[in-house]
């Protein structure tokens, strides 16, 4: 990034946002806005009530580091460190899946599910976020939901430990159990959950060239992809998640494309009562939750 002797926020910020852009970035000015305030180790807001300060000759060359960063692919998550995701901050590593806000839709889902299981006198009520990455879901249902346990499991050690953190640093942990296990194939013998909710890998290992390059180059391979049609995990959760759920408990799984989500719901319907996709605001299907038959009034778990 060139620019005059001296440099302002406001010109920093112009400068940066017409850089990106020739670059190919889907949000210039947003890219610009987060990379600046960073640089400058300030709020974003903060960029509109100074407009005017000079930045120092440090902020100009940790800038123009970000911004090379950026146009080489890397999302800007890796690059400041965190993203939002539901009003939250998160920690996120090149060891995690950037938190998405489609996934807001899956959360939505999930709380308005246990709010439901709730009025329904089941407790105390306890869910498993699968394939937690960052923490992102089973953090956020923590912070909303006071009175529910949670387990989170992935099958990625460094994952798992991005996610501890996140929970320490939301003042969860104390509700979250976490496990490294593949699906829900090493929880332990016995365990139940009146909720499963995940954010699977669901891209097809044959639209590896239709990604982002940004995804593709720097986000880990396992939390994209599943098998040739992108529903490997998503189909073993299914299945494993009938002997793990309570009577009348439920499953709520992000998907992907629409025939991916016709084919996933389906599969479903020849394991749950009822099946209901799970759109967000614009009225795009982000997902699909399934109730499982009742089968008596326990409220019993195992632990």
């Amino acid at each position: 990034m060139n620019g005059p002797e001296i440099l302002t926020v406001a010109q920093a910020m112009n400068l940066s946002s017409g850089f990106l852009a020739k670059k190919g970035s889907a949000s210039p000015r947003l890219d610009a806005q987060i990379l600046t305030a960073h640089a400058l180790g300030i709020r974003r807001l903060d960029l509109y009530l100074a407009p005017d300060r000079p930045l120092s000759e440090l902020e100009r060359d940790t800038l123009r580091k970000f911004l090379v960063r950026r146009s080489a692919g890397e999302p800007v998550a890796y690059i400041v460190g965190f993203r939002e995701f539901f009003g939250l901050s998160f920690r996120v590593t090149p060891a995690v899946l950037v938190p998405r806000p489609e996934t807001e839709a899956i959360v939505d889902a999930a709380l308005n599910l246990l709010d439901v299981m709730a009025g329904e006198g089941r407790t105390p009520l306890i869910a498993a976020d699968v394939g937690t990455g960052s923490g992102a879901i089973a953090c956020t249902i923590a912070t909303r939901n006071a009175d529910v346990r949670l387990v989170a499991s992935d099958v990625s050690q460094p994952a798992m430990d991005v996610a501890v953190q996140n929970a320490r640093t939301l003042e969860v942990a104390d509700r979250i159990e976490f496990i490294r296990s593949d699906v829900l194939e090493d929880y332990p013998a016995g365990m139940s959950f009146d909720l499963i909710v995940s954010n699977p890998p669901y891209i097809a290992e044959s639209e590896a060239g239709m990604v982002d390059a940004s995804a593709i180059g720097f986000e880990p391979s396992h939390a994209l992809f599943s098998g040739p049609e992108g529903t490997d995990m998503t189909y073993a959760l299914i299945r494993q998640s009938m002997s793990r759920l309570q009577p009348w408990g439920a499953l709520a799984v992000e998907i992907g494309t629409p025939a991916q989500a016709s084919r996933v719901q389906e599969r479903m319907r020849t394991a749950f009562e009822s099946v209901t996709q799970i759109v967000d605001p614009s009225g795009a299907v982000r997902g699909l939750a399934g109730r499982c038959p009742r089968r008596g009034d326990s409220t019993e778990h195992s632990k």
